[in-house]
């Protein structure tokens, strides 16, 4: 029987309130670490954007997870059960591999946390992405195969530091 998170939700795992931000230590595979910044400079209760450099990404935050708009792929996706499936981004199939790993990263130690594994899509990558509650994404890599050569190439990013403001309930 696949194990569950129930009591944890996409929006615990990837906490999309305006003004949280993450800064990561980016390996491009070329012996040198750079900065990435992300940071949530709009969230209306829905749809929030997320500014990576001169990159504006949308998410669509629903009850059921985390949406990637226009369309149907999702970053996250309940039930939180390991071993579901669902429409990834840029066609990829995305499949939570891990619902309770523990983390190092230089902003800290964290448990509790899934692996979310996309793969497939136009550019055959691979893509690991490791959530954590209240925090959101520690590790991101992205691997592609080369159909050419035998050349891999894998970009990765681990958390460097973090500010998530908790989730304000509505007002009355």
């Amino acid at each position: 029987m696949p194990s569950s998170r129930a009591t944890i939700t996409p929006s615990d795992l990837y906490p999309l309130q305006t003004g949280n931000a993450w800064s990561y230590d980016v390996d491009t595979g070329d012996e040198s670490t750079t900065l990435g910044i992300a940071r949530v400079e709009a969230f209306d209760g829905r749809i929030a954007e997320v500014h990576t450099g001169r990159t504006v990404v949308r998410y669509e935050v629903l009850p059921e997870g985390i949406r990637v708009p226009p369309g149907d792929a999702w970053l996250i996706r309940a039930p939180l059960v390991e071993g579901a499936t669902w429409a990834g981004r840029g066609g990829r199939t995305a499949r939570l591999a891990s619902i309770d790993m523990t983390v190092e990263t230089p902003a800290g130690t964290f448990d509790g946390c899934v692996e979310v594994v996309e793969m497939g899509g136009k550019l055959e990558l691979e893509v690991r992405t490791v959530y954590c509650p209240q925090v959101g994404p520690v590790r991101v890599s992205s691997t592609m195969h080369s159909n050419v050569s035998d050349r891999v190439a894998t970009v990765s990013a681990q958390l460097r530091g973090y500010e998530v403001n908790p989730v304000q309930p509505p007002e009355r």
